[in-house]
């Protein structure tokens, strides 16, 4: 659990949010008023995680102004806050300790994709994507899958366990993996669609990177480990959050709940 900002920053990063509410009271964006003040809120609160996931929302959202100086303004401030809420916060402590083999199989990837390399192949099951004892994880913008990645460096996660990539890196994989099961993989697709299994989460994975969202693979042999990572990546806002078991995948994360933070529901 994250520290509280010291009262001088607690003080002066109200004070900026107070003179951004100011900015945009004329209608400028709703939405993105609604982030700093849910931000405001959870400041004087004393709740940095759901504090910096505001502010998180609030500078993704401030990126659609049309109004270019008012734009650079508020991506500005958010970002000063931003650097804030991060320096002032005591480290992590790591509980994580890697377990990937280092040594595994290394295979041909001339000309593959990232995701490709990361899992040392394809990772299928039945002609599907089957990543088994991994965290697969949909975030709205790159960005913010980055971020969650790099949180869960901070606890102890090497480089060679967790990997953050764009949308159009995914689809590529994708595409590549499709291309290369061939017609067997199609054909156990088909079957696995007709007994309800686990295409359909390679189907929302594929629907999520259409839609320009970042994506997060994370090794979790684990199942108890996979809490903790859940509960990591909460203040992100993530999409979905899926742990492939060998008997099964387990929904971590799924389906907006309501509210002006806009997280998510958790799954168990």
């Amino acid at each position: 659990m994250r520290g509280a900002l010291d009262e001088q920053l607690r003080e002066r990063g109200l004070a900026k949010l107070d003179y951004l509410i100011t900015q945009l009271r004329h209608g400028q964006d709703d939405l993105l008023l609604e982030h700093l003040q849910s931000a405001r809120i959870y400041l004087l609160g004393a709740m940095p995680e759901e504090y910096e996931f505001s502010l998180h929302r609030a500078k993704e959202t401030a990126g659609g102004l049309t109004d270019l100086s008012l734009k650079r303004l508020v991506l500005l401030e958010l970002t000063g806050l931003l650097g804030d809420n991060v320096q002032r916060q005591p480290p992590l402590v790591g509980w994580h300790r890697p377990r990937r083999d280092p040594n595994s199989k290394i295979v041909a990837n001339v000309g593959k994709s990232e995701l490709y390399r990361f899992f040392h192949g394809y990772r299928t099951k039945l002609g599907v994507f089957y990543p088994t004892h991994y965290i697969f994880a949909a975030f709205s913008t790159f960005q913010l899958a980055k971020d969650a990645a790099e949180k869960l460096r901070e606890v102890g996660f090497s480089r060679n366990e967790v990997v953050a990539v764009t949308a159009g890196e995914t689809l590529r994989f994708f595409e590549e993996m499709r291309a290369d099961v061939g017609l067997w993989g199609e054909l156990m697709t088909t079957l696995s669609r007709f007994f309800g299994t686990e295409e359909v989460f390679a189907d929302i994975d594929i629907a999520e990177s259409h839609a320009g969202a970042g994506l997060l693979a994370a090794y979790c042999p684990r199942e108890d480990e996979a809490e903790r990572v859940r509960d990591l990546l909460e203040p992100f806002g993530p999409l979905s959050m899926q742990l492939y078991l060998p008997d099964g995948v387990r929904s971590l994360w799924a389906g907006k709940s309501p509210g002006p933070q806009g997280k998510h529901r958790k799954q168990t």
